[in-house]
């Protein structure tokens, strides 16, 4: 058999599984690990009303080409669909639509002149591509300039402060000119409806197919099982795990938040560990709804209301229609937060009942016996904060520790989460990998044998 490497790769999100999936078919052994019992990290999904739903929304764009690749080539694109989807914006007690420019140019949250602005640096921003520059320059202070004070404080202004709180003015441009750019590659137009897309079933359609494809070529999989240590011991890599466990290997391949990564490699030098304790990462608490009624007929609703203390409500069930969730309706309420925020100790309990309160504001005949079911779900590491110059503080995909390799969303700028952006993550450290193994920079020391496959 020819020379392989044992590969370890630390997470099971879909950076990791993307990864763990090229490498094993390139003919390496790989052995993944993952904390949770459920695979997937951000994307994954539970058993929900006959079918799945994720712990936090999730749709594609249609400028996703790299999921959509990995879908087609694992065989389930028949389980992808492309559907429109209404935006809107909450702000002063009223939901506007906000699909569209031409909705835009009828918005009456502000003067003619202003929206007038609004859809030209809507259009400008959607044809750059050329975005370097927009790292100099705060995303409050380049739209301030651009749009106008007014616009910018009730329109996007009232959307930073709602995503990032005291943190808002530090936004790079960059930031959100991604956003712009992402919103209007989904629309066959300007003047349309966006189209986004699903895989119908959850996304835990894809992460189960992957941890298959895994396993069929020699992969192991350890799910509910934490990694605790990583040491390096004459020329291999040892991983001890909470299984008690300590297997050997050539290659670490590190997909969780850096702050983690800094923390398994206390030995990395200085100059990089500081790169991956500057991530600085935004909080999520997401509440679930499962309800009688629709709170509204927006998929999207982007909230610009400091009386609404809410990132988006999002209504999964008006863009994938209830009849697919045996009628029922399904809306997360999602705030966004500093990971000291006192919103995160909330218990499940006060999360919902903060929620109550709040609700009618969106509509006024919403009432507690809506609510059949609800779940709140947390993640501390939701996203890293772009700031400006960001560029210069992202760590390397190549640590300068012999073997070892780091692929997180601190390195997608500059978007900061997104399945597509982690399946490419996985493609640029399985190319990197195998372009230092083939070019006698990494070399195998294991003998390889496989461990038996736990889930």
């Amino acid at each position: 058999m020819a020379a392989r490497l044992r590969i370890g790769v630390i997470g099971g999100g879909i950076a990791g599984l993307t990864a763990a999936y090229r490498l094993s078919r390139l003919g390496h052994e790989v052995i993944l690990w993952e904390r949770q019992r459920q695979l997937g990290g951000q994307a994954a999904a539970f058993p929900l009303l006959g079918t799945a739903l994720e712990y936090f929304y999730h749709h594609l764009f249609m400028s996703d080409r790299d999921i959509v690749a990995l879908i087609e080539e694992l065989g389930i694109g028949h389980h992808l669909v492309w559907l429109p989807s209404r935006v809107g914006f909450y702000s002063g007690g009223r939901i506007y639509p906000f699909s569209s420019v031409l909705v835009v140019l009828r918005l009456g949250i502000v003067p003619f002149h202003d929206r007038l602005r609004i859809g030209l640096v809507t259009f400008y921003l959607q044809h750059v591509h050329q975005w370097r520059h927009f790292e100099e320059v705060t995303a409050e202070e380049w739209l301030r300039r651009w749009v106008g004070k007014r616009a910018f404080e009730r329109i996007w202004g009232a959307q930073l402060q709602a995503k990032f709180g005291p943190r808002a003015g530090e936004v790079a441009m960059a930031w959100f000119w991604n956003k712009i750019y992402l919103r209007t590659s989904s629309r066959r137009s300007l003047f349309e409806r966006e189209r986004l897309g699903y895989i119908m079933g959850s996304f835990n359609v894809l992460i189960d197919r992957l941890a298959e494809a895994i396993r069929e070529a020699g992969g192991t999989i350890f799910a509910g099982v934490g990694t605790e240590a990583i040491e390096r011991s004459e020329g291999v890599w040892l991983i001890r795990d909470s299984a008690g466990r300590t297997t050997p290997v050539d290659v670490v391949i590190a997909t969780v938040p850096s702050p983690l990564v800094a923390k398994l490699f206390p030995q990395l030098p200085e100059s990089y560990r500081s790169k991956l304790l500057g991530t600085v990462y935004q909080a999520a608490v997401t509440l679930l709804l499962q309800t009688r009624h629709a709170l509204s007929d927006i998929y999207w609703l982007n909230i610009g209301d400091p009386n609404l203390p809410y990132t988006g409500i999002i209504e999964h069930t008006n863009f994938i229609p209830p009849t697919y969730y045996q009628g029922r309706h399904l809306i997360y309420v999602s705030k966004y937060v500093e990971q000291s925020h006192p919103y995160l100790a909330l218990r499940d309990e006060e999360v919902l009942q903060a929620a109550l309160q709040h609700l009618p504001k969106v509509n006024p005949r919403f009432s507690a016996d809506w609510v059949e079911d609800y779940w709140v779900f947390r993640e501390r590491a939701a996203q890293p904060i772009v700031t400006l110059r960001y560029s210069q503080k992202i760590p390397e995909h190549r640590t300068p520790l012999p073997g070892v390799y780091v692929a997180n969303t601190a390195q997608i700028y500059p978007e900061d989460r997104g399945t597509n952006y982690s399946v490419r993550l996985g493609n640029v450290v399985t190319a990197l990998v195998q372009e230092d193994f083939v070019a006698g920079r990494l070399e195998p020391a294991v003998a390889v044998d496989n461990p038996r496959s736990t889930s």
